[in-house]
């Protein structure tokens, strides 16, 4: 398996959340809470310091990532009329504190942060141009092969939360069929292991179907 997760190097945020914590108000949020994004309620942002979130993209229904704790969320502008709306869903009870994009300005000009600020923008555009990339590749086994590298980096109680399957389909639109048949020859051919849909294990995946 050649290819890495393209999850983002938290470095530079830890950083600067460790600073900044005494000016947060982190609150504990249960399993399913939702926060809302758009155009009319954009103006806040949410440090996430323990737990896991997903991040949704309506109208269309799209799951764009789930990110485990640290990550920050929110804090990107809207276009101008935008009819797109965001969900950040708790996938687990978490240490949220939300705080309006202009305090979080402030806190990163008053305590030096804005060096830090600008590595992490670095190491996120990285990640995200890489995930465009592997979700518009035209060929549906490297589609599925990139998914399952993705969910089986990320910590073993977040993909006890969602069935391979499921994660695909939400990420990528394709058909259930279609997934379900891939996923069943990969397991058959023992590059994967799943068990009652939950991905266990990832094993030298083909770079071909």
């Amino acid at each position: 398996m050649k290819k890495k997760s393209t999850r983002t190097d938290t470095h530079y945020l830890k950083v600067i959340m460790d600073k900044i914590e005494p000016f947060l108000n982190y609150e504990n949020y249960g399993a399913n809470t939702r926060f809302t994004i758009n155009e009319k309620h954009n103006e806040k942002c949410y440090f996430i310091k323990s737990g896991a979130v997903s991040l949704y993209r309506y109208p269309d229904g799209v799951l764009l990532e789930i990110f485990d704790a640290p990550t920050l969320r929110g804090y990107i502008p809207l276009i101008k009329d935008s009819e797109t709306e965001y969900v950040i869903k708790l996938l687990l009870a978490s240490e949220v504190a939300i705080v309006s994009k202009e305090a979080l300005f402030n806190l990163l000009s008053t305590q030096n942060l804005w060096e830090e600020f600008a590595r992490y923008q670095m190491a996120l555009i990285s990640s995200v141009s890489e995930v465009i990339y592997r979700l518009s590749t035209p060929n549906s086994y490297e589609s599925i092969r990139h998914q399952l590298i993705e969910l089986m980096a990320k910590p073993s109680e977040i993909r006890e939360l969602i069935t391979a399957e499921n994660y695909i389909r939400c990420k990528t639109r394709m058909s259930r069929s279609s997934i379900m048949r891939i996923l069943s020859d990969l397991k058959t051919g023992g590059y994967i292991t799943i068990e009652r849909g939950i991905l266990r294990g990832v094993h030298n995946l083909p770079l071909k179907y």
